[in-house]
């Protein structure tokens, strides 16, 4: 995504659940500052004209030593700071964002007006950096105590800060007082916090006790998330701190130049007659809703790569967790579909083959199902594969970029021409999926294939672990179907098609695929199948 500086306030709901990102600090902190902190917090509530009226006035007072890692001369205006309570972040942007600023040979300042209410402000000097954030925002600590009448005596509060790499991880003890008094029948609290701590360490400051200090761990408020845990993929949390909501690999590739990508158009809701050189587009493709049907023809395969082998291995894939490589498969002898789903909405998708080709034997339907953060349908005009005489793609149309798919991985293609109105739907978070205006990315949700009736004297044109555990078995040749529970709200892109079963098969000095003896009995054009989503 593209970088911005924001600021994100405390919620009113801080203590109540753990957050999923527990510190937005920009990945790990290299050092841990020789550090002191000092916090206070006073609250108050008064009537102004009946109504009850909250005031708060929370101060944090900082002072980070530099040392032999980190000196004032890293401290410019792209340093960026982050100030976190209780693994929420309070507020965070750049020295940059100051309204009034000074950058000089023997020190300088910033002075940052955070929205919500308040000031914070840096000086430094070739010693140390020190803050003052002042802030009249919703209570943070004293929430907890409103309406109360008790002395207050907090063990460990924790508060982090950061400035650039300069990380202090503070367990401030705070003691104070609540008081609650009634008046005209409401009861108004007055609420007195300070407390101060230095900062606590790296080597032993592991809140959470998951085995991970804070320094590497993107939320020590919950032992579920390290770096090593295991990912549930798109559940909304970086479970494994690896920047990605995602529990498969991912294939990053870069578009050079219009000519890199051949990219073919999917229009959804025209058909086209089958012909040479003319795509099958038809009949209309959108399972929006569910319970809807369509018939297809698919090609007599679709899960190869007649380009590059049996497998992709090149330097952009990250390799997955049981370290065998990414494959791939021809998007062009299959057929793109969309629907757009709610998170939880638990669907069943069923492929057979037409009933006159149903005895068909040697090929096997299957699918990969995609979720895509941007919405669609989404193009870039000078990428695509138009037709003669076309200048603008119709209005329901999408693209798949590329000639070729990860067949059990994420799929990111960068260096596209930037699309202005490439931003995150609302409720897509773009720290976990990022997207940048260039970039088109669809992320892994689902896969299978039919396996019933294979013969294993027979082979797969597709590597036996490229769809390791995704086999279907339903006892019907031709057939399979499957129940999904939709991870996310949003745009999901169905892929449809189908593996070959031959005598044998192998990729020539050419590099391309190449079979020998029988190829069972499927078409040269492949067979109908019919497609259904439904929703039980």
């Amino acid at each position: 995504m593209n970088k911005t500086h924001r600021y994100s306030l405390l919620a009113a709901g801080l203590f109540a659940a753990t957050p999923q990102w527990a510190a937005a600090h920009g990945g790990t902190h290299d050092v841990t500052a020789v550090a002191h902190l000092s916090y206070s917090e006073a609250y108050s509530e008064k009537l102004k004209k009946g109504q009850e009226v909250g005031t708060e006035l929370l101060v944090l007072d900082g002072h980070f030593e530099f040392n032999e890692h980190v000196g004032m001369a890293d401290i410019t205006p792209e340093t960026t700071w982050s100030a976190v309570v209780q693994g929420q972040t309070l507020a965070t942007g750049t020295l940059g964002d100051a309204t009034k600023k000074k950058f000089g040979a023997k020190g300088g300042m910033a002075v940052i007006n955070v929205p919500g209410g308040g000031t914070l402000k840096f000086t430094w000097n070739a010693k140390a950096i020190m803050l003052k954030l002042k802030w009249t925002g919703q209570p943070a600590l004293a929430r907890l105590y409103q309406d109360q009448t008790t002395s207050i005596d907090l063990p460990q509060f924790p508060v982090d800060i950061a400035i650039g790499s300069l990380h202090g991880y503070f367990n401030v003890p705070v003691t104070g007082q609540a008081k609650a008094k009634t008046k005209n029948g409401t009861v108004l609290s007055k609420i007195a916090l300070k407390g101060s701590a230095n900062s606590a360490g790296l080597d032993m400051l592991d809140r959470d006790g998951d085995g991970s200090t804070a320094d590497v761990d993107c939320n020590d408020f919950a032992p579920t998330v390290h770096p090593g845990a295991a990912e549930a993929t798109l559940d909304g949390v970086d479970s494994n701190c690896d920047g990605r909501d995602s529990g498969v690999a991912e294939v990053v590739e870069t578009f050079k130049n219009p000519g890199t990508y051949s990219s073919p158009v999917i229009n959804f809701k025209i058909s086209s007659p089958p012909g040479p050189g003319t795509p099958v587009y038809g009949p209309p493709r959108d399972f929006s809703g569910y319970n809807k049907s369509y018939s297809l023809a698919i090609g007599k395969t679709s899960y190869y790569d007649p380009t590059t082998g049996i497998k992709w291995n090149d330097d952009t894939i990250t390799p997955v967790s049981d370290g065998q490589d990414i494959w791939r498969g021809w998007t062009h002898t299959g057929k793109w579909s969309f629907f757009n789903g709610n998170a939880g909405d638990k669907i069943t998708l069923s492929v057979q083959r037409d009933a006159q080709e149903a005895s068909l034997r040697g090929a096997h339907p299957g699918f990969i199902l995609f979720w895509r953060p941007e919405g669609g349908p989404l193009f870039w005009a000078g990428t695509q594969d138009l037709d003669e005489g076309q200048t603008a793609l119709p209005a329901d149309s999408d693209t798949v970029i590329g000639h070729v798919i990860v067949q059990h991985a994420d799929w990111t293609v960068q260096g596209l021409p930037a699309k202005a109105d490439h931003t995150a739907p609302a409720g897509v978070d773009p720290e976990l999926y990022p997207m940048k205006t260039d970039s088109y990315t669809m992320y892994y949700v689902d896969s299978g294939y039919d396996a019933d009736k294979y013969e294993a004297s027979k082979k797969l044109i597709m590597h036996p672990t490229a769809f390791k555990g995704m086999a279907l078995n339903d006892g019907t040749a031709g057939a399979f179907s499957k129940s999904i529970t939709l991870p996310k709200t949003g745009y999901y892109m169905l892929y449809t098609g189908n593996v070959l079963e031959v005598d044998d098969w192998g990729i020539g000095a050419d590099g391309k695929l190449a079979t020998t003896g029988e190829v069972w009995e499927v078409p040269a054009k492949g067979a109908w199948v019919n497609i259904t989503i439904s929703k039980p």
